[in-house]
């Protein structure tokens, strides 16, 4: 299965780009602190509804919330802290549709490996490797520094 994603158009995919920052935001956050028993269900729930191309604009509101809440439950000190250093920020997804032609393919690959991974049966390493890989997204890389990051997922979708 390959998901498809283009910088957004309407408002449904305006939300899905927002679902999907805060699902950055979410696995970042769990960097320095524990998941809870939630956590990993909430990433895979939402990254499969951020890949439903039919999926409504309130239904993607809907996971936003829950996904933030589940943040602030992970890192429940970042929501007030009076210095934020960025580890738990959302993603803007606009800088991923901003950036260069290849780089943008590479993270677009990505992004549709992760979610076919929380598709499929739920094992510690692909919870880690949703996680290591919505990591990614936000981070500035090349294309050397990307390409065995998107390799190594999507291998796993194969598997």
């Amino acid at each position: 299965m390959n998901y498809t994603f283009s910088a957004p158009v309407t408002d449904a995919q305006r939300q899905r780009d927002t679902l999907l920052g805060a699902l950055v935001g979410l696995a970042r956050s769990t960097v320095n602190e524990p998941k809870t028993e939630d956590t990993d269900r909430i990433l895979a729930a939402g990254l499969r509804l951020a890949a439903d191309p039919e999926a409504a604009e309130s239904a993607l509101l809907r996971m936003t919330d829950i996904v933030e809440a589940e943040k602030h439950r992970v890192a429940p000190n970042c929501a007030a802290c009076a210095m934020p250093c960025g580890n738990t920020s959302n993603y803007d997804l606009a800088r991923l549709w901003g950036a260069p032609a290849e780089i943008c393919a590479l993270k677009v690959r990505l992004l549709s490996a992760v979610c076919v991974l929380a598709g499929q049966k739920t094992t510690a390493q692909i919870q880690k490797e949703i996680c290591d890989d919505l990591f990614v997204l936000a981070e500035d890389w090349d294309t050397e520094l990307l390409l065995p990051i998107v390799t190594r997922a999507e291998g796993l979708c194969v598997q």
